[in-house]
């Protein structure tokens, strides 16, 4: 079977040396840019074969920059000049079992990124995962430490010249309900947990590139509305081109050496602090006082000080009979004070949130 990518590129590679007169091995030749576009659904082009990406080959196309653009994936799909990707449907960022989600098992990237990036070097990765994260409801609050080991391994496997451009989440309409679960989620609650990981994302890529690496910040979040959505989660043809061009901006910054510096550790200036200490003399009278009991924060059900979403996971899977609270847990959970534990709390906490 013929791989008629290598044969395209070889044949590109003929013109550019009869142009320019480069020979095989020569300074002036030079090897493509490997691209590897990686992520759950929105990537792959979920009821829209080649997703963004079609709107991505198809400015790598017009500038007559295939030569200089491989893209590259185990996967394939779409109308671009180059159809590979690492797009996967319904993948979260690492694998989330049955009991911990509230829409079934999810496989995550995590797993084989390692094998991915082997089979297939990239010297850019367009990463974005954490959509089914949300959607499955699970350990939002730690979502940016499961990301930061799929970054870890991106990054490990880039060359010296590599650069990960890091995308937030876009943004999903809770009041279409196709793969939003209304039980668990209001429109105000699932944009808190879009907010949620995307504050996790921007604070993985400060400290990465703190620590010297070559992460950069890629919002799509601000590119995107929730008019741009086809079916409050997946982007409508609008939200894909201008997710593709938005992509192809990115790749132009990269091509172009126009990509931020990275501060190398170590090296960031600090100023002199100047400390002034004076002695006082005070006379101490002891007291006794009985502290106040601590107020009873309804809706913190886990006892962490605030109320969340893993708040409502709590007292859903303990309503279906998937977990138990303990005395305090349910007094906290007890929203309307009742004595009980029912979807009438659970609502009220939906509410709050």
């Amino acid at each position: 079977m013929y791989d008629y990518k290598k044969i395209a590129a070889a044949a590109g590679a003929a013109a550019l040396m009869l142009s320019t007169g480069a020979v095989p091995g020569s300074a002036a030749e030079e090897k493509p840019v490997r691209l590897m576009c990686m992520g759950d659904s929105i990537t792959d082009g979920f009821w829209l074969t080649g997703g963004y990406r079609n709107t991505l080959c198809e400015h790598i196309t017009a500038n007559n920059q295939e030569s200089l653009v491989d893209l590259v994936g185990p996967n394939w799909g779409g109308s671009g000049y180059d159809p590979q990707h690492a797009g996967y449907s319904g993948y979260s960022v690492a694998n989330i079992a049955q009991e911990d989600s509230i829409s079934g098992q999810r496989s995550g990237l995590t797993e084989f990124a390692e094998w991915m990036l082997g089979e297939y070097p990239a010297n850019v990765v367009f990463l974005q995962i954490g959509t089914n994260d949300i959607l499955s409801l699970y350990d939002l609050e730690h979502y940016g430490e499961r990301l930061e080991v799929l970054v870890d391994i991106v990054l490990g496997a880039l060359p010296e010249d590599g650069a990960l451009y890091l995308a937030t989440l876009p943004v999903m309409d809770a009041t279409n309900n196709l793969y939003i679960s209304d039980y668990f989620f209001t429109v105000e609650s699932m944009d808190a947990a879009v907010e949620q990981c995307n504050a996790q994302i921007r604070a993985l890529a400060e400290k990465k590139r703190a620590e010297g690496k070559p992460v950069i910040l890629a919002d799509i979040n601000g590119v995107l509305t929730k008019s741009d959505l086809y079916d409050g989660v997946h982007p409508s043809a609008e939200g894909y081109r201008k997710m593709g061009e938005f992509w192809y901006a990115r790749l132009s910054e990269y091509l172009s050496g126009e990509r931020p510096e990275v501060t190398q550790p170590g090296t960031t200036e600090t100023a002199e602090i100047t400390t002034t200490t004076t002695t006082t003399t005070t006379t101490v009278t002891e007291t006794t006082t009985t502290a106040p009991a601590p107020e009873l924060l309804r809706g913190d059900v886990d006892g962490n000080g605030a109320v969340t979403i893993a708040d409502a996971v709590m007292l859903a899977k303990y309503i279906c009979a998937a977990g138990d609270l303990t005395e305090g847990q349910a007094e906290r959970g007890d929203m309307n004070a009742d004595q009980k534990i029912n979807a009438v709390d659970l609502t009220l906490l939906k509410r709050a949130l």
